[in-house]
């Protein structure tokens, strides 16, 4: 038979106030997380275009022999400074100085033989006018001294060229400049017109970007451009635009001018180059402000009193380092979360870094 065991009311009473006590204990409360921040910026209305590209001399010349023959030495490295007429290649010219020979010994030659045929011609010329030669026969002999005399010229000719192919065993430098490419090293044959090096002149520098078809015809012919590494941004004024787009990427190559100081602009050094636009109020922030919870972009704006709301913001534009968004999103003066944002909810309060506040 079964046993029933009662409690007295008042245990059971007693019982739950002390299981209450004891699951009462004081629960720790997250600590408010500690942000970097960030004030929006205004920017008043430009966010044009920016095309990326690199920095290039405005001429660039590929360097060749004139002549074929083996290369016996490089004597520049690239990235060397050059001057122009400095020796930058040596091929081995034994056998251009054997040609230069033969051409001086066929010059000796001829010249030996239009002194000859110059002596008969003279001799025979008072003799036809007394009678004692037929006029055929003196025709001959000046015939004879004319084609002597062409031939003796036509020899110093090939004995000129013959000693410039032999000069042309060295490549000199044409102009002032830096040698960007070495394409050719000693012990290499070559023909004549091979390129063996790329030197791009002194001079002003250029930004070399390419452009898509569609910004094409509103390109302007001034914007601003800035040199990785350099923060202060220099006048880009438009030179040229090519003629047909590139038949891969569909894009035109636009180069533009830089102004300053060549020095300013290393050769292959990555530059931006920002069209003006249309006037559109804009908000600068860090791009670590930048995030998306999954139902867009936006920042984490900070309140008052130090709770914080999403807003969403669709960029403008980006950059390396910040993010362009309208300010009609977010006015000038918005307080933000820096970094970090992917790690906060809505409503949050938070600590302020007032070391990193811009």
């Amino acid at each position: 038979m079964p046993i029933s065991v009662r409690f007295p009311t008042a245990l059971v009473l007693a019982s739950a106030a002390l299981l209450a006590g004891c699951s009462g204990s004081t629960e720790t409360q997250p600590a408010e997380p500690l942000v970097a921040t960030a004030e929006v910026s205004g920017e008043g209305g430009n966010a044009g275009d920016a095309y990326t590209g690199t920095v290039h001399a405005r001429t660039e010349s590929t360097l060749a022999f004139r002549v074929p023959g083996k290369i016996v030495a490089r004597l520049v490295d690239a990235g060397a400074h050059v001057r122009a007429g400095q020796p930058l290649y040596r091929l081995d010219a034994r056998d251009l100085g054997l040609a230069a020979s033969a051409a001086a010994d066929k010059v000796r030659a001829a010249e030996a033989d239009a002194t000859r045929t110059a002596a008969d011609e003279a001799r025979l010329r008072p003799l036809v006018a007394s009678g004692a030669i037929s006029p055929s026969t003196y025709d001959g002999a000046r015939a004879a001294r004319d084609a002597a005399a062409a031939t003796l010229s036509a020899a110093r000719a090939a004995a000129a060229n013959a000693s410039n192919e032999r000069g042309y065993a060295v490549l000199l430098a044409d102009a002032d400049g830096v040698v960007t490419e070495v394409l050719a090293e000693a012990g290499q044959v070559v023909a004549a017109g091979t390129p063996v090096l790329r030197l791009a002149r002194s001079g002003a520098r250029e930004a070399l970007v390419a452009v898509p078809e569609t910004a094409l015809a509103a390109l302007p012919k001034s914007a601003q451009a800035t040199v990785y590494g350099r923060s202060a941004p220099v006048t880009a004024t438009l030179r040229e635009v090519a003629g047909a787009a590139d038949p891969l990427t569909r894009t035109f190559a636009a180069r533009y001018v830089l102004s300053g100081a060549p020095e300013d602009a290393p050769l292959g050094a990555t530059v931006t180059v920002r069209l003006p636009g249309a006037a559109s109020a804009v908000g600068r922030v860090p791009l670590g402000a930048l995030v998306d919870l999954g139902a867009g972009q936006g920042v984490w704006v900070i309140q008052p009193n130090r709770s914080i709301r999403f807003q969403r913001a669709q960029p403008v534009r980006l950059t390396e380092e910040e993010a362009f968004l309208p300010a009609a999103t977010l006015p000038p003066g918005t307080r933000v979360v820096a970094l970090g944002g992917q790690l906060l909810r809505p409503g949050q309060k938070v600590r302020l870094d007032e070391s990193a506040k811009r």
